[in-house]
């Protein structure tokens, strides 16, 4: 197995993202006030950081196309909000929240799935962009990626 690699003050800034997954609307009102309120301080000065560094910012929200033709009947996890018809690319739920909004300069991926590669153009984006490492952030940032 290959040793980890070590970060050093030499990594090529330009080739890293800060993916910030699943902080919208209908997804941060889940959580206590007190939870929302320093998870949303914690990743805004992340966000602000990896601005002032060069690092490109890029948030994924999960949404559906009116009535919701990518979601099948089978699929347990979404059926029920597919039928519910309140997760809509436009409804307030699916919109990041507002005090971790987009900047001028960001990039906002709309995935279908769970994870942000499956039934997106996250990969596309990365690749065209040149990057290759990314610092994830979010509620729970196990099996979005």
């Amino acid at each position: 197995m290959p040793a980890p690699t070590k970060l050093t003050g030499d990594s090529n800034l330009a080739n890293q993202a800060l993916l910030i997954m699943d902080l919208q609307n209908g997804i941060v009102s889940r959580l206590s006030s007190e939870k929302a309120e320093s998870l949303l301080t914690v990743l805004a000065d992340a966000a602000t950081a990896a601005r002032k560094a060069k690092i490109q910012v890029i948030y994924v929200r999960v949404a559906f196309r009116s009535g919701a033709p990518e979601i099948s009947q089978r699929n347990q996890s979404f059926s029920n909000l597919a039928s519910s018809q309140t997760m809509g690319e436009t409804d307030d739920v699916t919109q990041i929240h507002p005090a971790i909004s987009p900047h001028p300069g960001d990039i906002v991926v709309v995935k279908r799935r769970v994870s942000a590669f499956t039934g997106s153009d996250l990969e596309v984006v990365l690749r065209s962009l040149g990057i290759d490492s990314l610092v994830l952030a979010g509620i729970a940032t196990s099996g979005v990626v």
